[in-house]
């Protein structure tokens, strides 16, 4: 668990935090455990380092919650995929949908931004619409959410 506490930060410099810091973590062990990297690729999964490259190489999607909602919802009526439980805007999406999304959607790791406020934390900063707030999730193939975070509210008196 990391938590980096970010002086006058937006939601847009809490998502480039969390996307470079993977970035640097997944450099950090292609560099220092080529070893054990190819030991797995060779052993476990096959595809391991050509998506270890893929993370470092291009810049991870970035969708808002409502946007992923309408994706779900039209690939589901679409019949391109079937869900236990179907995704409606302001659910918690389960990790069915968030693995479809970086999975079969995108291809790669995705940031989610602007959940609803009812299912996130009361100190989330609340967006003008009254609907969301400033939090995003970052969603990796193969794993699903990795990384959540969320930009303070710092106004005292919504605080209260």
């Amino acid at each position: 668990m990391i938590e980096p506490e970010i002086v006058f930060a937006e939601l847009s410099d809490v998502m480039d935090c969390a996307e470079d810091y993977v970035k640097y973590c997944v450099r950090y062990i292609l560099e220092n455990n080529a070893d054990d990297v190819d030991f797995f690729n060779t052993w476990q999964d096959k595809e391991l380092k050509d998506r270890l490259h893929n993370i470092i190489a291009a810049p991870f999607a970035r969708i808002s919650y409502t946007e992923a909602i309408e994706i779900l919802e039209t690939h589901l009526k679409e019949k391109k995929t079937k869900f236990l439980v179907k995704p409606f805007w302001g659910m918690d999406m389960g990790s069915e949908h968030e693995r479809y999304l970086a999975e079969k959607v995108f291809m790669k790791p995705t940031i989610c931004y602007n959940y609803p406020k009812t299912f996130k934390a009361f100190y989330m900063k609340a967006n003008d619409d009254g609907k969301t707030v400033q939090s995003m999730d970052m969603l990796v193939p193969g794993i699903g959410e990795l990384i959540g975070g969320s930009a303070r509210e710092e106004n005292l008196e919504k605080l209260n």
